[in-house]
């Protein structure tokens, strides 16, 4: 079933995402108040108000920062027509600076479409509305910026370094030993600065990779359980099974059906 969720968020005090996570939805990210550090996929951005960002489905990310109000549109990629989707791929892990104006017009809008929820036509409504939010976002201003060398307590290269390696192969055997080895430091080392500076294991961050990497698969081709566990690295298909339901409440083949029962 196609879908579209619209929601605002306010928190008066710092908050962190626990753990980083992916879904097969579009999410569209307004950023109205506040600063926010977004990791995605394999960089580290900041966000200043006014921004929007959008992730694009499978991606893993995670926030963290300071007091902020944000709207989120999350969004199957089988509500979107042609144009939409052609904008969301296009705009996908930019930066979107919109101006102060064009940024309470989007909020007007998202706003408009939340009071919609006991509208009996409200469906067709938001829909309309939501093709013009989307008019609004082909139009903003598209930067990009990473972490700057010099901000406070930047994620240094080494780290970097083995984020884009263990993206690019995550399908490989690696355990903390070797990638020490491959990035010529000590284990202690690699394992407490990975910690340090991402708030997790390296292996545990290898692990949302895969499952991450999993979910797209089981959602974009017809393999067997056992083809993407073996695809993604994972030592045996009950191994990828237990570490699956552990991360998604749902065993992969349910997350499957759970899924296709949605589109």
């Amino acid at each position: 079933m196609a879908f579209i969720e619209i929601e605002k968020s306010v928190h008066k005090n710092d908050w962190s995402m626990q753990d980083l996570h992916s879904h097969p939805h579009y999410e569209i990210y307004l950023l109205q108040k506040g600063k926010r550090s977004f990791f995605l996929s394999n960089a580290l951005i900041e966000l200043e108000a006014p921004s929007v960002i959008v992730i694009p489905p499978h991606t893993l990310h995670k926030t963290e920062g300071g007091p902020f109000e944000r709207y989120n549109v999350n969004v199957s990629p089988n509500y979107l027509d042609e144009f939409q989707r052609d904008v969301l791929h296009k705009k996908s892990l930019h930066i979107l600076k919109p101006t102060q104006q064009e940024s309470k017009r989007l909020q007007e809008t998202l706003e408009e479409a939340m009071a919609q929820k006991n509208n009996r036509h409200g469906e067709w409504i938001v829909k309309a509305l939501f093709s013009y939010g989307i008019v609004c976002l082909n139009a903003f201003e598209t930067t990009y910026q990473k972490q700057k060398p010099d901000e406070q307590n930047p994620i240094p290269p080494l780290i970097l370094k083995v984020i884009d390696y263990l993206h690019k192969n995550y399908g490989k055997k690696h355990t903390l030993d070797s990638l020490a080895e491959q990035f010529f430091v000590s284990k202690g080392t690699l394992s407490y600065t990975f910690r340090k500076y991402m708030d997790c294991s390296l292996i545990d961050f290898l692990l949302s990779i895969r499952i991450a990497k999993a979910k797209e698969l089981l959602l974009a081709t017809k393999k067997s359980v056992e083809e993407i566990s073996e695809q993604c690295g994972f030592s045996s298909a009950n191994y990828f099974g237990l570490i699956f339901k552990q991360k998604e409440k749902l065993s992969p083949i349910n997350y499957r059906k759970h899924q296709q029962n949605k589109s």
